[in-house]
């Protein structure tokens, strides 16, 4: 972080509970509201996750004039202890929407609107917010590591985790061929990767074992434009250019989509030597957005 941007701790009120998070903002009135959705098993600290002497998407963002706002889910950091029945995929955007409100009202003055950004499963859930039609005004939606096809054995390995317990740790894969390519990623950033872990909701599970269900189900109702990214070395979903094109068809309502392949990174793309790349593409999108929104909205963009 710069001296020309901030960066703080804080809750966002959701009907009766709490969200906790982390937002930077630079010291000029933003472009936008970026709001940022973690995936399973992590927290909102995976958005400010740096590689040594490398800004994070946090202060990446802020300093060239977003806004963003990275939001533990609920089940996660101040709502861990929330109802079950909250970490469902449909008591995720219940709750979520009501966040969006208050997140407008209390971070969005003069900004042109809000692009949701979110992580593997984090990413299915801003596609769910975007497809409600949330009360807020939403210019886009991106995410990566979401997506369609599991790759042989992903699926079994989330499976064989059930059990009749409320959380379950995920266990982080140590295997250095899981990271990408040798010299692709940085070993200090994968122990910071480590660190910001945290238990998986067991209700949250069972959700992510209907992802692509429930991917099918939201998407025709997106129309906002989207933007997914998938790493070339992902260990969960499969990035062939069939694979690609298949999720881009899935939003007809969508003024534009674009669907990527991420080179050298896996999932989750924070420890790698790419994820600059990978954060400036992210902002690219936000800010063709605001051209969208502008060339089709009553007023000026701020």
């Amino acid at each position: 972080m710069n001296s020309l941007t901030t960066k703080k701790p804080i809750l966002i009120r959701a009907g009766q509970s709490d969200l906790s998070g982390v937002y930077a903002k630079p010291s000029s009135a933003p472009r936008a509201l970026i709001v940022s959705l973690h995936g399973v098993s992590n927290s909102a600290a995976i958005f400010d996750n740096t590689i040594p002497g490398e800004a994070g998407f946090l202060d990446t963002a802020a300093a060239l004039g977003y806004a963003v706002l990275a939001l533990d889910r609920p089940g996660y950091g101040a709502s861990q202890q929330i109802a079950e029945d909250l970490s469902t995929f449909d008591g995720q955007i219940a709750l979520l929407r009501l966040a969006l409100t208050a997140a407008w009202e209390q971070y969005g003055a003069d900004e042109a609107g809000i692009v949701l950004l979110g992580q593997s499963f984090g990413g299915l859930i801003v596609l769910g917010l975007a497809a409600s039609q949330p009360d807020v005004p939403l210019l886009g939606v991106s995410t990566h590591g979401t997506a369609l096809r599991w790759l042989p054995g992903a699926l079994q390995r989330f499976q064989s985790l059930l059990a009749n317990a409320p959380f379950v740790e995920l266990p982080f894969d140590e295997n250095a061929r899981s990271l990408g390519p040798a010299n692709s990623w940085v070993h200090e950033a994968r122990e910071r990767l480590k660190q910001s872990q945290a238990p998986l909701p067991m209700a949250e599970l069972r959700e992510v074992l209907r992802f692509p269900e429930h991917l099918r189900q939201i998407s025709a109702d997106v129309r906002v434009p989207v933007q997914m990214t998938l790493g070339e070395h992902d260990t969960v979903w499969e990035s062939s250019a069939s694979a690609l094109d298949e999720l881009s068809q899935l939003f007809p309502q969508a003024p534009f989509v674009d669907v990527r392949r991420q080179r050298f990174v896996v999932h989750q793309p924070g420890a790698h030597l790419a994820a600059r790349a990978f954060y400036l593409r992210e902002l690219a999108f936000v800010e063709e957005c605001r051209v969208h929104n502008s060339m089709i909205a009553p007023e000026p963009l701020p």
